[in-house]
């Protein structure tokens, strides 16, 4: 029998950190050193998770409400904590580090929404609001939320952009410490969200429509990122999306 959802509020809870705790002074230094095509390249991948994380912090509440029990409940509320934690640390590298313009998140936002694909924006601010908007009509789509979510949002189309940003950190000419050690703790948080995600598909009833909309949901998300990320990273992330969806115990028809 497939265990709760405790073990993973229980390791969110030891995994909380503080985006203003953070030291970003060497950061504020570095960044007008950077190459045009370097700053062109971060400055992309963090207003790609700007818009991604504030709508993803904006939209999880639908699902808190459509858990279907306390444990359940508890993890989305724990995530919910998380993903607010998240677009709050891309908004202040947007401000502090990088110097965009917007006397608040909204106004920053909307300066760096021209950066990404329209197809970015089109995922979180169209198609997500909508899922979360079925859901909270109706409880019985959990499922189809979730995949969309954990499995394709956070285990595709994030997953793949903070393993691009981390790489394109680590290659920069001068370093960015605090945005690094930032994005790190990130991709740790999601680690745990896409596992709890993959537990509530494992125990769904999913069904080949189903299963195969995920795949082909999965393989579409990973290019949102444009030329922001390479070919063999969206590659990957499609291969992985697959391996984790067998994993859940999805069978493709």
């Amino acid at each position: 029998m497939i265990a709760g959802y405790d073990h993973f509020v229980t390791l969110a809870e030891s995994l909380q950190w503080d985006e203003t705790a953070l030291d970003y002074s060497a950061d504020r230094e570095a960044w007008p050193q950077l190459t045009d095509a370097e700053s062109a390249r971060v400055l992309g991948l963090i207003a790609g998770f700007v818009i991604a994380e504030t709508a993803v912090s904006g939209e999880l509440a639908a699902y808190q409400a459509a858990a279907s029990d306390s444990s359940m409940e508890a993890a989305f509320r724990a995530q919910l904590r998380d993903e607010a934690r998240h677009a709050r640390f891309f908004d202040l590298v947007a401000a502090e580090v990088a110097g965009v313009p917007g006397a608040d998140p909204a106004a920053r936002r909307d300066a760096l929404r021209s950066l990404v694909s329209s197809d970015l924006v089109d995922l979180f601010e169209e198609r997500l609001p909508a899922t979360a908007g079925r859901l909270a009509e109706n409880h019985g789509s959990l499922s189809a939320a979730v995949g969309l979510y954990h499995m394709v949002i956070e285990g595709v189309v994030l997953l793949a952009g903070q393993h691009a940003m981390l790489e394109a950190l680590e290659s920069l000419s001068v370093k960015l410490p605090g945005v690094h050690k930032g994005c790190e703790l990130v991709l740790r948080d999601e680690r745990w969200h896409i596992g709890f995600g993959s537990r509530i598909v494992q125990r769904a009833d999913i069904g080949p429509d189903e299963a195969d909309m995920l795949l082909e949901q999965g393989e579409t998300a990973a290019k949102v990122w444009g030329d922001l990320i390479t070919p063999a990273a969206i590659e990957t992330a499609v291969r992985q999306h697959r391996r984790r969806l067998k994993a859940a115990g999805i069978k493709f028809w």
